[in-house]
C-alpha cells in the first residue's frame, strides 16, 4: 500500500456470525444484527479474524474471507475493549473486570495474564487496580496496555509482572487523559491514543516522548476522540476519530494525508466508530460500534 493510492475502497462489511446462538443466549432481544457495540478488532498473520463483541460480552471469530467460524468467551469476559494476538493465542484486555484474559484462537480457556493488580507508583506508592483498555504485542514480546485507571502505559512480560510504566494523568507531554488504544511499530516506536486530549502521541522503544499528533494543522480540524490506532510498514497512521464519525489518516511525519467516513450507516460512512487494525494483506478494518458492524477497506 502506497501514499500515492488514495484513500482505500470499501471492500465489504461483517455484520456478526451465528444468529441461532444469539437467539438461544439472549431470547429477549431483537437482533437486527448479529453484533452488539464491537470495539476492537485484530487478526493473525493467516488473516483470521476476532472481533470483540463487547454488547454480547463475546468474542466472535472469523476466517480471512469473512465467514463465522466460533464465538466464545461467554460467562467470563465482561467488556472487551481491546485485542492481541500473539503465539496463536489471543489476549483479551477487558477493563471492567480489570484483567487480561488469555484463549486460545479455538476458545480455549488459559490463565490470564493480569488479574485485579494495582500499579506501583515510583513514590512507592500503589496506583489504583489497573484496568486495561488497550494491548498490543511489541516486537520485544512484550505486552503494552493503556490503563484507564491510572492514565498510563503499562508494560508487562509473558508472565504478567510489570515491567515498566509510561505517563501520568495530565495534559503536558507525555501525560494521559483516558488513554484508550495503542500501536508499536517494527522498529519499537510506540503510538498511543490519548484520547481525552484529543491527540496521539508517540514515543521512542525506551518510552521518551518524541512528537504529538492533534490534526490542529490539517484542513479537517482538530481531534475529537481518538481511539483505535494502526501504522502500515511504510508508516501510514490510521487513527479512528470518535466525534468526527472518521478514520484520519497521516503520513510518518504527522501530516495529515486525507480522511475516510462521515456520520451515517451506508458503505464508508460511520456511527461512532472505535477499534482499528490492518492485516498483513494491507485490510483495514473499522469496528463501526452504532452500526454493530465491521466495516472493511482496501485497494482493489
Amino acid at each position: 500500500m502506497s501514499t500515492s493510492s488514495g484513500p482505500p475502497q470499501f471492500l465489504y462489511e461483517l455484520y456478526g456470525g451465528d444468529q441461532e446462538f444469539e437467539k438461544k443466549a439472549y431470547p429477549q432481544e431483537n437482533f437486527p444484527t448479529h453484533f452488539k457495540g464491537p470495539l476492537a478488532i485484530t487478526t493473525s498473520p493467516e488473516g483470521k479474524i476476532f472481533v470483540a463483541d463487547t454488547g454480547h460480552s463475546q468474542i466472535q471469530v472469523f476466517s480471512s474471507k469473512g465467514q463465522w467460524v466460533e464465538n466464545f468467551g461467554q460467562g467470563k469476559i465482561l467488556t472487551p475493549s481491546g485485542l492481541a494476538y500473539f503465539e496463536n493465542k489471543l489476549f483479551i484486555a477487558d477493563p471492567n473486570a480489570k484483567k487480561i484474559f488469555v484463549y486460545g484462537e479455538d476458545g480455549k480457556e488459559f490463565p490470564v495474564l493480569l488479574d485485579n493488580q494495582k500499579l506501583p507508583l515510583k513514590d512507592g506508592k500503589q496506583g489504583e487496580v489497573i484496568r486495561p483498555s488497550g494491548i498490543q504485542v511489541g516486537p520485544d514480546h512484550l505486552f503494552y496496555i493503556t490503563d484507564i485507571a491510572n492514565h498510563r502505559v503499562v508494560i508487562l512480560d509473558a508472565q504478567g509482572n510489570i515491567q515498566k510504566s509510561l505517563g501520568s494523568p495530565g495534559t503536558a507531554d507525555g501525560q494521559f487523559q483516558y488513554p484508550n488504544a495503542l500501536f508499536v511499530s517494527k522498529d519499537g516506536k510506540i503510538y498511543v491514543s490519548d484520547s481525552n486530549n484529543g491527540r496521539l502521541q508517540i514515543f521512542d522503544k525506551e518510552g521518551q516522548f518524541l512528537t504529538k499528533i492533534n490534526g490542529s494543522n490539517g484542513k479537517y480540524g482538530s481531534m475529537s476522540l481518538p481511539r483505535g490506532v494502526a501504522v502500515t510498514d511504510q508508516g501510514m497512521i490510521y487513527v479512528v476519530d470518535v466525534f468526527s464519525q472518521t478514520v484520519r489518516v497521516y503520513d510518518e511525519v504527522g501530516i495529515e494525508l486525507w480522511v475516510m467516513g462521515g456520520m451515517g450507516s451506508g458503505e464508508g460512512q460511520f456511527n461512532f466508530p472505535n477499534g482499528l487494525d490492518i492485516d498483513n494483506a494491507g485490510h483495514i478494518y473499522v469496528t463501526d460500534r452504532e452500526n454493530n458492524r465491521i466495516q472493511v477497506f482496501g485497494y482493489k
